[in-house]
């Protein structure tokens, strides 16, 4: 399943949402740079279980993230069809899965702590960052900035350890 630019629209409003709710101001950002900052780090942790969750092609983890990518998809398009009066289209970008079976290995274990750690404080966020990563991750600029490293980084944690477990 490609992206439409309807969850483009879906996810880079869940990703400012996310900002305006986070943003502490600029003298707190000036005074404690590394505090601020790191109350997105579940927002960008999620948004990578997310841009994993939509490169997985088989099985269940698959078929939940090409059915969130459809919701992403109807909604949005509904959104900017009905809502502004906007086209809407394919987005520019990638529809394969760059994820090796050691990748998918790593993938199954970060989205079970992304389940497990679902209800640990603001549950929100959390499913906000994998919603904006599912509908963010396959577009062509952010697929090379973002989804391809983190790919590469599973690929390599999963080459590593099943090569460890033999």
């Amino acid at each position: 399943m490609t992206p439409t630019l309807g969850a483009v629209l879906i996810g880079l409003v869940l990703l400012a949402w996310e900002i305006a709710k986070w943003y502490p101001g600029i003298k707190a950002l000036q005074a404690d740079p590394r505090g601020a900052v790191g109350g997105l780090l579940p927002f960008l942790l999620c948004w990578g279980v997310g841009a994993l969750t939509v490169m997985v092609v088989g099985g269940l983890v698959g078929w939940a993230g090409d059915f969130a990518l459809w919701g992403l998809n109807v909604f949005g398009d509904g959104a900017l069809i009905f809502g502004v009066g906007a086209k809407t289209g394919t987005a520019p970008g990638s529809t394969s899965a760059p994820l090796t079976e050691g990748g998918l290995f790593i993938t199954v274990i970060v989205i079970a702590v992304f389940l497990a750690r679902r209800g640990k404080g603001a549950t929100a966020s959390k499913w906000r960052g994998w919603f904006s990563g599912i509908g963010l991750a396959l577009t062509g600029s952010i697929a090379r900035y973002a989804a391809v490293p983190l790919a590469s980084v599973a690929n390599l944690a999963g080459a590593w350890l099943t090569g460890m477990l033999r």
